[in-house]
């Protein structure tokens, strides 16, 4: 079980995202493992909108480096994404 302060401030930080820091976020949920490029075609905006947006999410330890992998397009070599898993953050559902 874990401490109701600690889960509070967990949650405490979600309300606090920007629009578009939420629409990120939401990609890398929904996707795990997706580059900063791969999260700018998929909303349509430019690279340099998508990378702040990433970098503040890793700030507030939301999201974390998953793996790298070579972009189909570019052919280069990118940085993947995931969202951060919080072991300390589990509830016990079970009673």
């Amino acid at each position: 079980m874990i401490q109701s302060t600690s889960l509070e401030a967990y949650f405490d930080i979600m309300p606090t995202l920007s629009k578009k820091q939420n629409m990120v976020y939401n990609i890398i949920k929904l996707y795990p493992g997706v580059s900063n490029l791969d999260i700018s075609r998929m909303l349509g905006w430019a690279i340099n909108s998508v990378t702040p947006r990433v970098y503040e999410l890793r700030e507030f330890n939301l999201v974390t480096f998953s793996h790298k992998k070579r972009d189909r397009i570019t052919d280069k070599t990118c940085r993947c994404w995931k969202i951060e898993e919080h072991p300390n953050m589990m509830v016990d559902h079970n009673g």
